[in-house]
């Protein structure tokens, strides 16, 4: 999903309490995933397999299977967009979200439609925090514990050693070359009329997002975006 570097320029990005901040905007063109619902739209950015080699060889790895079934099952995966049409109604369709498990999939973008007008902010954000209640809540206990801890396959030398704390972080950058990321319930929706005229998806508010691997299902990473100028954010 590269954008043209070229294309890039500073414009208003306008926060939830009403106030604004000047950043680079990236500018898509042609056909895109879009699609809009009552109270906002869907973009979705498909990452291209040669963005992905690492995984690309990974999967396919000691598979002895034929091309066709390889191509099948290849992980696909894609930076979903949900922004509101208000310029504060992000709180409101994340309630939205939360109140259905299956709504991410729901309102996926299924067909490329013509995009008048398509900028999405530079961004990076990163969260980090302490997780070793999640951790013995999981039953890993072990490694916390001076008389259970072994580590040693983990050292070089035979010290004896205990995990005291353990820290988790996440950091997701959107720029031109694409995305880096180091980290039953039926639901009644609506979509508008489609009429063939083209549609627009300017990010100039706050948004979610969400980075998906569409053949397991599997949400990779998810987060929202307040003020693309500050890297630090609660994902």
């Amino acid at each position: 999903m590269p954008f043209d570097k070229e294309d890039t320029e500073t414009r208003r990005f306008q926060r939830l309490d009403g106030s604004q901040v000047r950043t680079p905007f990236m500018r898509g063109r042609g056909s895109q995933a879009v699609m809009e619902y009552d109270g906002f739209k869907v973009l979705k950015l498909t990452y291209h397999p040669h963005c992905l080699p690492h995984w690309q060889d990974k999967y396919g790895r000691g598979r002895n299977r034929n091309t066709k079934q390889q191509e099948d099952e290849r992980p696909r995966f894609s930076m979903c967009i949900f922004l509101p049409d208000d310029h504060d109604g992000l709180p409101r369709l994340m309630d939205k979200m939360a109140s259905c498990p299956s709504f991410l999939w729901d309102h996926m973008p299924s067909e490329s439609v013509k995009v008048s007008e398509l900028r999405l902010p530079k961004f990076k954000l990163s969260f980090s925090n302490r997780i070793n209640g999640v951790l013995k809540a999981m039953g890993i206990e072990a490694a916390f514990e001076e008389d259970t801890a072994d580590l040693s396959d983990m050292l070089e030398r035979e010290n004896h050693l205990v995990s005291e704390h353990v820290f988790h972080e996440v950091v997701v950058e959107v720029n031109e070359e694409g995305t880096e990321a180091a980290a039953s319930t039926a639901c009644v929706i609506r979509k508008l009329c489609s009429c063939g005229l083209p549609v627009n998806f300017v990010a100039d508010h706050p948004f979610a997002f969400f980075v998906v691997e569409e053949v397991s299902g599997v949400v990779v990473f998810m987060g929202h975006l307040l003020d693309p100028t500050k890297s630090e954010h609660e994902a």
